[in-house]
């Protein structure tokens, strides 16, 4: 069983001000919840019983937050550049926290919490079927269900072949064995100064290098929505209240 989660919680959530003028973005409430509870719902049910959070903006009010909360034995690492810097860092100062396997887990979808069950066998990417209206990393899934190809920003690098791949939806299981390759490329692209990148780029790097073997679970479109804005929340909160 995988007992360790890795909670990204860095980003300073600017396209959902003034709601994150005094919270981080996960904290933002959707239908009366904040989004961060979703998703801790959700970690509960896998049988995680420890969340390292990387921390940034209102680093304080989350913690706050979460140590209130309970239900988990906590370990919080603050990202200090987290303001200059993507989130490739907020997972590398995290290194000497992870006990793998583990969870990587993004703290900005809301979710059901059966969204994360195929997190239960080790390295998985959970993925949704890539439509017009994405944006973000795309996935190529083989007859296997392997993970073939890997592609940053496949909205702008691939427009035309949306439809042939899928989304990550940022969840992630980790294998000890893959974490130790990943790890060794994560600190290779830290010092050497890539510190504009997302976390995904080395996974792709990885992945379409055949040095890493990862199962691309597809969850569908159903039960998990990103929230990166006002208009998202307003959207999420119509269904919500519609169902």
């Amino acid at each position: 069983m995988i007992t360790q989660a890795v909670l990204l919680a860095a980003g300073t959530g600017t396209r959902l001000m003034p709601l994150t003028a005094d919270r981080p973005k996960c904290m933002v409430e959707v239908a009366g919840r904040a989004i961060v509870d979703t998703l801790l719902d959700a970690l509960t049910e896998l049988g995680v019983e420890e969340i390292v959070v990387v921390t940034g903006y209102r680093a304080e009010a989350l913690e706050a937050y979460l140590r209130d909360r309970g239900g988990f034995r906590w370990q919080f690492i603050h990202n200090e550049r987290y303001a200059t810097t993507n989130n490739i860092l907020s997972l590398q100062v995290a290194n000497e926290a992870i006990q793998a396997p583990f969870l990587l887990v993004e703290s900005d979808i809301y979710l059901s919490p059966e969204v994360l069950s195929p997190l239960a066998k080790e390295d998985q990417i959970l993925v949704a079927p890539y439509t017009s209206e994405m944006d973000g990393t795309g996935i190529t899934i083989g007859a296997d269900g392997r993970a073939e190809e890997m592609v940053i920003r496949a909205h702008l690098a691939r427009p035309k072949t949306l439809s042939e791949m899928h989304k990550t939806v940022n969840f992630y299981s980790f294998s000890k064995e893959t974490w130790g390759v990943y790890k060794e490329a994560l600190d290779r692209w830290v010092a050497e100064g890539r510190l504009d990148q997302y976390y995904e780029a080395v996974l792709a790097e990885l992945i379409n290098n055949g040095s890493i073997r990862m199962q691309a679970a597809d969850i569908g479109p159903n039960g998990w929505a990103e929230v990166d804005d006002v208009q998202d929340l307003q959207r999420l909160e119509s269904k919500l209240a519609a169902q």
